[in-house]
């Protein structure tokens, strides 16, 4: 088998961690529906625990949208992208574009046909809680895909390479080692657990000699009899073993994702005008005819973030002191910039009247630009920029322009 990349791998350890944890609640959750009032019991707890899963959602685009640096780094291969993902754009609603809150009650609609249909109470509350567990894992695992698929697509030149992680299923395997563009689609089915690998190669054959590929061959005689049969039934498992095509005999359901979502575009949200009109990213895909045209989507859509970010802003009120770098106002030059910008009303940049936060964000995108201009901005000794020193920068500054500048602890 293939190995994956170290940083691959701690990304989808960290998206199984968002899963378990999207799991707990779903249990929690569950516990308090009364069975003698489903629909009331359900509407209270999806009131309680949707913050947490747009929250969950948040955290998984983030994990999403940051892992690809690393992973290309590693291959020795990473490229700056266009724009930031932002994360936020990937709360709320589920990757097919229903909104979070019909998804979820989904359960309980399945739940009473269940009953009405003959089953007892207690069987049904089971197969309900099943139902919303799959459904909590689903929408967190996209969450990170479309984000990841996000950053993939502002990257120039990277596709995803798609890899197994055993056990897998007959459809999956079928597709595992092939090389996708950023607008190819991640086809799953739920549960599906397979991972897609950040690269720059434009084909299988170059995928396979940076140890990319898996060879859905290989996967097939690894297992035993018995594990064929039951992955592609006894019929298929013994035709592909005395020689028949894979591929021909495996058929590859392939789903058609939602093209449209409401979330986002009220007047609050980041896609605010596009009510009805808001693609999500496979709609972006499937519609756009040229890189150039999926970026300008992305960021129309409330997808991408520019890259890059100027602080200012006006000061208020009379007792700010000088700042962490006037020392009181003993550093004179210090002192007199913060004085003509309290007389003004208006700040110049300067790093004297600058937050803390804001000479974060400042900072870090130096940082990133030295790196743009191919310097390593960490360089005292003679040393080269490196894809690692890329993108641990790149990371860095996605960081703090994310959260400007704050540094919040969990």
């Amino acid at each position: 088998m293939a190995s994956i990349p170290r940083a691959a791998v701690d990304h989808y350890r960290e998206m199984q961690r968002l899963q378990v944890e999207a799991l707990r609640l779903a249990r929690a959750a569950w516990r308090r529906v009364e069975p003698r009032f489903l629909s009331e019991s359900w509407s209270s707890a999806v009131r309680s625990i949707s913050p947490r899963v747009v929250d969950l959602q948040v955290r998984a685009a983030t994990a999403g949208s940051s892992y690809t640096a690393a992973t290309l780094a590693e291959q020795g291969s990473w490229v700056a992208p266009d724009g930031f993902v932002e994360p936020q754009a990937f709360g709320g609603y589920a990757a097919d574009g229903r909104s979070l809150t019909g998804l979820l009650y989904g359960p309980v609609i399945s739940t009473k046909e269940y009953i009405g249909g003959g089953m007892a109470t207690e069987t049904a509350m089971v197969a309900g809680r099943k139902a919303l567990e799959t459904i909590m894992r689903t929408m967190i695992a996209d969450a990170g895909r479309q984000a990841a698929g996000v950053d993939t697509a502002a990257r120039r030149g990277t596709g995803y390479v798609r890899m197994l992680n055993p056990p897998s299923c007959s459809r999956c395997v079928v597709l595992a080692g092939k090389f996708f563009r950023y607008n190819q689609g991640f086809l799953r089915h739920p549960r599906c657990d397979c991972v897609h690998i950040a690269s720059r190669l434009g084909s299988t054959a170059g995928a396979r000699a940076e140890g990319l590929v898996d060879d859905p061959y290989a996967y097939f005689h690894s297992l035993s009899a018995a594990e064929q049969d039951a992955a592609w039934g006894k019929t298929n498992a013994g035709a592909i073993r005395e020689g028949a095509d894979l591929y021909q005999v495996t058929n590859a359901r392939r789903g058609r994702n939602g093209l449209f979502t409401t979330e986002g575009t009220t007047r609050r949200g980041n896609a605010y005008g596009l009510a009805g009109r808001r693609l999500t990213p496979e709609g972006i895909y499937a519609q756009a005819g040229s890189r150039e045209e999926t970026l300008r989507l992305l960021t129309e859509h409330g997808y991408i973030l520019p890259g890059g970010q100027t602080p200012g802003g006006v000061l208020r009120g009379t007792r700010e002191g000088f700042g962490a770098l006037g020392r009181g106002g003993r550093r004179v030059g210090a002192r007199a910039v913060v004085e003509e910008a309290r007389r003004t009303g208006i700040r110049d940049g300067s790093r004297y009247t600058m937050t803390a936060a804001e000479r974060r964000v400042v900072d870090s995108e130096q940082r990133y630009l030295a790196v743009l201009e191919g310097r390593n901005p960490f360089d005292r000794q003679g040393r080269g920029l490196t894809p690692t020193i890329s993108a641990q920068v790149e990371t860095d500054y996605r960081r703090w322009l994310a959260s400007g500048g704050q540094i919040f602890l969990r």
